[in-house]
């Protein structure tokens, strides 16, 4: 089915794989990036003759060119119906010890990468919305951390700020093509990307220097008994896919698309609560003096 043919990037899990097996189990053909051959051979295990793994990490350019060709030559003159860009790591450390390497990998991965891909599948999806009469879609995996900063995931916040600016801008380039833009708010899902940034976190506290573990160490354990216990209250990575489906099926799209209850509870106070009060809640919890 050509003409309901998507790329997701970053299914070899969490909610790009549930989304990938949702939108698969529904009918459409599904290009599901992954980075290994084992996640290939998981996806290919699960039976679905619609969902199709390729190895795509979204920093490498030639997967991305690869990937382009595959996908050119399997939906043809109709086009691409939907990218979706998923892809995602973490990393969390003190800015002043941070790993500089590791800080521009995740910049890469979230931002660069994302544009990068996005670039090349333009014209797919320009074709598909003249084949079909019809919008074509990008939509852009964020994150409460898109719209509210946390200490310690500055880099991941850095990068989704920069996921929600340039997708509101890419909107008004690619609407007049017939290529609707949109953002995923993200709250807390139970996804592998917690316990990393956790490890990630207790990681960095163990390199710091005996300076650096008497300035930080106490609001390192506390961001990460906080994250740990929102994660426990987050939504599943299923019921965060059907959020994913509803904005690639809306008539008519909006821009953001709110996962969970949370993040729709931070887009309340950073609207309407005074930025002083946001900012004491944030330092009482991560025990900040």
């Amino acid at each position: 089915m050509h003409h309901r043919s998507i790329l997701i990037t970053g299914t070899s899990s969490g909610i790009g794989q549930a989304t990938a097996i949702l939108l698969a189990k529904s009918g459409y053909t599904v290009f599901a990036g992954v980075r290994s051959p084992a996640a290939m051979d998981h996806l290919l295990a699960l039976g679905f003759p619609n969902l199709i793994p390729i190895i795509l990490d979204v920093n490498n350019a030639d997967h991305i060119a690869a990937a382009h060709t595959r996908i050119e030559q399997a939906v043809g003159d109709a086009g691409l119906m939907a990218l979706i860009n998923n892809a995602g790591n973490g990393y969390s450390a003190p800015t002043e010890y941070t790993d500089e390497a590791k800080a521009r990998e995740l910049l890469d991965t979230h931002f660069w990468g994302m544009v990068n891909l996005t670039q090349q599948f333009i014209p797919l999806l320009r074709l598909y919305a003249a084949a079909n009469s019809t919008h074509a879609r990008i939509i852009n995996v964020g994150s409460v951390s898109s719209i509210s900063a946390f200490p310690f995931v500055q880099f991941y916040t850095a990068a989704k700020f920069a996921i929600l600016g340039f997708s509101e801008a890419l909107r008004f380039e690619l609407d007049p093509q017939g290529i609707k833009v949109m953002v995923i708010i993200s709250g807390a899902v139970k996804t592998r990307i917690w316990q990393r940034t956790g490890e990630s976190a207790m990681a960095s506290l163990h390199r710091l220097p005996q300076q650096g573990v008497e300035l930080y160490q106490d609001n390192l354990l506390a961001a990460k008994k906080l994250s740990s216990a929102v994660e426990a209250m987050g939504l599943t990575a299923d019921k965060a896919a059907l959020v994913l489906k509803k904005a690639l099926e809306a008539k008519n799209p909006g821009f953001k698309y709110f996962i969970g209850t949370d993040a729709r509870a931070v887009h309340f106070m950073i609207r309407y609560l005074p930025e002083r009060l946001r900012h004491w809640l944030v330092r009482r919890q991560l025990k900040f003096k």
